[in-house]
């Protein structure tokens, strides 16, 4: 199947276009040696000073990098031939280039792609974080706990109740891949809740010792985010 340049994303094509050859340069050695981060915000923000350029000029410009970055790794195919074959024909289809300029226009897009689409470090880990982080076949989404009292009724209900009882009802918000929603609840007494305490309190701790553990190997970790 043929790829689709989005209009909006045609539009900053065109202001990366308007970007002098040495400006291209410099973008390509800023990006070749940004730190990883989790989305194309955060590397924006980590860049968009060095190079000069409006951080949403950024933001879009590595929202095109990225979205052709998880084409070109679901294809499987070479970088330059993705980059020949597939993105050339359909940026002509959208009419990125001016009608007279597009030979010198492609060549500087081209060389931008090539060395953009083959650095991992920067782009690849923004384009996947991610979908990495969300690869599930349930997502958690949110969760509320409501807590109420439950009177333990003599058998003569119109007695008043000498004792009562604490539940919480858990209510967990969950999601698929194709970004459904739907609610499961679960009933929980005190003896629950502080059980599930303590697992999430040693979940906490194990995070901190693998983060730990592997920032002493030299990997980063990256923090997630609520948007990728």
């Amino acid at each position: 199947m043929a790829i689709r340049v989005p209009d909006p994303q045609v539009a900053y094509i065109k202001k990366l276009l308007e970007l002098p050859e040495e400006k291209i340069d410099e973008f390509l050695e800023v990006l070749g040696q940004a730190e990883p981060q989790f989305n194309v915000f955060d590397l924006a923000t980590k860049t968009a000073s060095s190079l000069g350029l409006p951080e949403e000029l950024t933001v879009e410009i590595f929202r095109v990098l990225t979205s052709l970055y998880l084409t070109r790794d679901w294809k499987t195919q070479p970088i330059k031939e993705f980059v020949d074959k597939e993105v050339f024909p359909a940026l002509k289809r959208a009419n990125a280039f001016s009608a007279e300029q597009i030979e010198p226009q492609w060549k500087k897009l081209r060389k931008l792609l090539v060395a953009a689409l083959s650095f991992e470090r920067s782009v690849g880990t923004a384009a996947k974080a991610g979908v990495v982080l969300t690869s599930h076949e349930r997502i958690f989404a949110g969760a509320r706990i409501m807590t109420d009292i439950r009177p333990i009724f003599h058998l003569n209900v119109s007695e008043k109740p000498e004792a009562a009882m604490i539940i919480h009802m858990l209510k967990i918000t969950q999601r698929d891949n194709y970004r459904r929603h739907d609610d499961l609840y679960f009933a929980l007494d005190s003896n629950d809740i502080r059980a599930l305490k303590e697992l999430i309190d040693r979940a906490i701790t194990k995070e901190k010792t693998l983060k730990d553990a592997l920032q002493t190997s030299g990997i980063s970790v990256l923090d997630p985010k609520l948007t990728y």
